[in-house]
């Protein structure tokens, strides 16, 4: 009886202390602008304006980051960038969204870590003090404070990581579970489905090597691989659609690896909460000395934890990796990204090997408190002249009154305040090799979005036409003129409804076209993205997606009659 009305109580407790951390935003009326946010809210501010006008572009950005049709949504979690556009379209403006999306996110990852630490037979009070303190970490609060998408990954990477115990205890594949889990995560966060993958390879490789079945083993695992696939093909077809046929300018290289890691630069990692460091400590050590009386099961999570927490040190050489351009660790920019999977198993060890339940109340008690203060210290920015926008030095202005800018966020015209903070972030533009630039590493393509687009915005009209990106000239002279919208291999260019030869424009090193004003009828050009076999593509993942939501409610409909 007690379990059954714990049961239905631990999910109030964990939305109540959801609510809690979004309180200090909702009392101080304050906003977060972090390093990412202009990034991101670009992006949904694109899918928000397309659903409510019915003008669908999967791929070109036709109404976020400065109307420059850009290929952005399409290669970064394009199902979860509309579903984001809704909320965008729900909330009055960007301070609204904020709350509501930082208290989906506690909620989403409080569900998870509690599913992942139940299915490693963590008892349920347990369970769900480890579940609060996992919402206290930086992996989570990475979003909430700097608006790193990442967040979203580690927020479902627990409930990916619950299929672990299965496969280790029974030495079977979870073929659905498997195909679903991981096919969620692709489509929130690659990086995250990678590292999650990273950490499956071993997992699998042991219970195959263990199994008396391996032929079903083989079987399963390929059924879970073709329904992951079937799941997340919109993904694949946009990336072998774009990047076979551009050569992409991708996300920036860290040049500077080594400090963005846990023992250096990220140790704020180790202390959101303080208690973390305290359980990761206390944990090596125990599990070291009681080594022989751990299950198999744990002994492998112990291990994939170390090196994981390895990785995100800097006792890797991170910064010789980059300057031999190591590709993966430019794909990972940040080490302390590594440090997630860290969070997540040293809190399910903590628990499993000790019964430290008072101290476990108190960790977690300091812990919301912790998330309290620091979200009241990270809104206080906003209240300055200065430094109310943290989003780096690639932020450029086009208001300089402090009271406009902060207004802007709280209008109900959203893309007020992207007109007015504005972000050069290169990422996925197109390269095209020139006189000027050869090699792509040496480009520095924030100065050149910064000059060819947000600076030559002023100049022109930008409208849009039945999912067109309509673009007309105003007041020039010259006889070439540069259009602010980039083209990719792939990007129809017509002017008054005429397609443009390739022989009547050439293309700036990321993809502005410059045409002989002979050639414009007008002063005017349109540009759209079209693609079939995508299109396609999109529909069916959309399909099985429709069919697997729909068993799934028929199986919890049927599990509770």
């Amino acid at each position: 009886m007690n379990k059954f009305i714990f049961n239905q109580k631990y999910p109030f407790i964990l939305l109540f202390v959801s609510f809690i951390f979004i309180m200090p935003q909702i009392i101080t009326k304050s906003m977060v602008i972090g390093s990412d946010a202009i990034f991101h809210f670009n992006r949904f501010f694109e899918t928000s304006e397309q659903i409510k006008n019915g003008n669908l572009q999967y791929f070109i950005s036709i109404y976020g980051f400065q109307q420059s049709g850009r290929i952005v949504n399409a290669l970064y979690s394009p199902f979860v960038a509309y579903l984001n556009g809704v909320l965008v379209l729900i909330a009055d403006n960007w301070f609204t969204y904020q709350i509501i999306t930082n208290f989906i996110l506690y909620n989403i990852a409080g569900f998870s870590m509690y599913h992942f630490l139940r299915s490693g037979h963590v008892d349920h009070r347990k369970s769900l003090l480890g579940s609060l303190l996992y919402m206290c970490t930086f992996s989570i609060l990475y979003w909430s404070t700097r608006q790193g998408f990442s967040s979203w990954g580690a927020a479902v990477m627990p409930m990916c990581f619950s299929l672990i115990f299965y496969v280790l205890e029974e030495k079977k594949v979870p073929t659905f579970k498997l195909g679903i889990y991981v096919a969620l995560l692709v489509q929130i966060h690659m990086l995250s489905a990678f590292i999650t993958v990273l950490i499956f390879i071993p997992v699998f490789f042991f219970a195959f090597y263990k199994s008396t079945s391996k032929k079903n083993f083989l079987t399963d695992l390929i059924s879970a691989i073709i329904l992951f696939t079937l799941l997340t093909f919109n993904i694949w077809t946009a990336y072998i659609t774009i990047a076979s046929n551009n050569i992409l300018i991708q996300p920036f290289v860290n040049k500077t690896m080594s400090l963005n890691t846990i023992d250096k630069n990220s140790y704020y990692w180790l202390i959101n909460p303080c208690s973390l460091l305290i359980i990761l400590i206390f944990t090596i050590i125990f599990f070291i000395k009681k080594w022989k009386h751990h299950s198999t099961e744990s002994k492998m999570i112990f291990i994939i934890m170390m090196i994981f927490m390895l990785l995100s040190t800097s006792i890797i050489p991170w910064d010789t990796l980059i300057e031999k351009r190591f590709f993966i660790a430019e794909l990972i920019q940040f080490p302390f990204r590594f440090f997630t999977p860290v969070t997540i198993f040293i809190l399910y060890l903590f628990f499993k090997i000790s019964d430290f339940k008072k101290i476990a109340k108190i960790f977690v008690l300091l812990g919301i408190l912790q998330v309290v203060i620091l979200m009241f210290v990270t809104l206080s920015a906003w209240s300055s002249n200065d430094d109310f926008i943290l989003s780096g030095p690639k932020t450029v202005f086009k208001e300089e009154n402090v009271k406009k800018i902060k207004k802007a966020f709280f209008s109900k015209n959203k893309g007020e305040a992207l007109e007015v903070v504005m972000k050069s972030t290169p990422d996925y533009l197109p390269f095209y090799e020139n006189e000027n630039f050869k090699n792509i590493h040496e480009l520095n393509a924030y100065e050149l979005y910064k000059n060819n687009i947000i600076n030559k915005n002023q100049y022109f009209k930008k409208s849009i036409v039945k999912s067109k990106l309509v673009v007309k000239e105003i007041n020039f002279s010259e006889e070439f003129i540069e259009f602010p919208v980039i083209i990719y291999a792939g990007t129809r260019l017509t002017t008054m409804g005429t397609e443009l030869a390739s022989d009547q424009y050439s293309l700036s090193v990321i993809g502005t076209p410059i045409i002989n004003r002979e050639y414009v009828n007008n002063n005017q050009i349109e540009i759209e993205y079209n693609n079939k076999f995508n299109d396609l593509s999109i529909y069916l993942t959309l399909i099985m997606w429709g069919i697997v939501i729909i068993i799934g409610i028929y199986v919890k409909l049927n599990y509770f009659v």
